[in-house]
């Protein structure tokens, strides 16, 4: 047995990821491991001391050691690969822990990673499935809403059937409202970006709310100029962000400087010769600092990289 799954014998288990928005592979890397432990904490902070003193922590850390406990991805030392090449998440990391012992057998497992864990890990690494080298899927809502299908080792009497398609109708429904939500909420965001700043002679877009910026960008003839936006978070920072080729694409019309690629803090503020720097994606897709004034440097001095 892993050290994760030992340790999710225990009681009282504390795991902790970051607060704020939240993706698929720290989604699925909490739902795996309630799968191991019910009783498992699930704590979501940016508090340091709260951090250090998890048990499990995943997805924030800057950290990766599976003796300890600890599965980050986002450092840029970070190397663990599978022998496809795809990068594990933090999802990745958690399931390679736990996937064997919830499955039943390590074959059970492998399939799963290949239909579920490794489509959210590559999204989050920012690699997109091509048909050269398909050996993984993005699991799409038919095929897991069909899941809740009784299979052929299943209880498929009636009343089984009717309560599986119950429990697919409760997801269903919180997906539809969600995506409700989410499409007016994306007609009310189009006027906010309209009112953002253009500057660096149309290179640059600075919005003072975080709003969803990149149908509005990647579908007006006006905005085609554009490389790096910049805008808050929910937690007060300010992100500089790429702007993609095509929506849903990870390839950019210009990513951030290779040599800040993984840096953060400190390191990324010799790197960059500003201080207040908080991260830069390995993926260079994103960076993030404590002030407008600083984003807005950053994105200067990238779009001279």
């Amino acid at each position: 047995m892993s050290p994760l799954h030992i340790l999710l014998q225990r009681p009282g288990v504390v795991a902790a990821t970051h607060s704020g928005s939240f993706h698929a592979d720290d989604v699925f890397a909490a739902a795996a491991l309630r799968l191991a432990n019910p009783e498992v904490t699930i704590l979501r902070t940016r508090d340091q001391e709260q951090l250090d003193n998890a048990d499990v922590l995943f997805d924030v850390g800057r950290s990766f050691d599976a003796a300890t406990c600890r599965f980050d991805h986002h450092q840029r030392e970070y190397r663990e690969a599978r022998e496809n090449g795809l990068p594990y998440s933090s999802f990745g990391l958690i399931w390679r822990e736990l996937g064997a012992p919830l499955c039943g057998s390590p074959a059970a497992a492998a399939r799963v990673d290949r239909w579920l864990v490794q489509g959210v890990d590559a999204l989050d690494c920012g690699i997109a499935p091509s048909n050269e080298n398909a050996t993984f899927s993005v699991m799409s809502i038919s095929s897991a809403l069909g899941g809740f299908n009784p299979g052929w080792q299943d209880d498929t009497s009636a009343p089984s059937r009717q309560a599986a398609f119950e429990d697919a109708v409760n997801v269903a429904k919180a997906v539809l409202q969600n995506a409700i939500r989410s499409a007016n909420a994306l007609e009310k965001a189009c006027a906010v970006v309209a009112q953002g700043v253009l500057l660096e002679v149309g290179r640059l877009l600075v919005l003072d709310i975080d709003v969803p910026w990149k149908e509005v960008v990647l579908g007006s003839p006006e905005y085609e100029r554009i490389l790096f936006v910049v805008s808050p978070d929910s937690q007060a920072k300010w992100h500089v962000n790429t702007v993609p080729l095509a929506p849903g694409s990870f390839d950019n019309r210009k990513p951030l400087p290779a040599a800040w690629a993984g840096l953060e803090g400190a390191d990324l503020d010799a790197a960059t010769g500003l201080p207040g720097g908080i991260f830069c994606h390995r993926g260079r897709f994103v960076a993030g600092h404590q002030t407008k004034e600083g984003a807005l440097e950053m994105a200067r001095l990238a779009l001279w990289d």
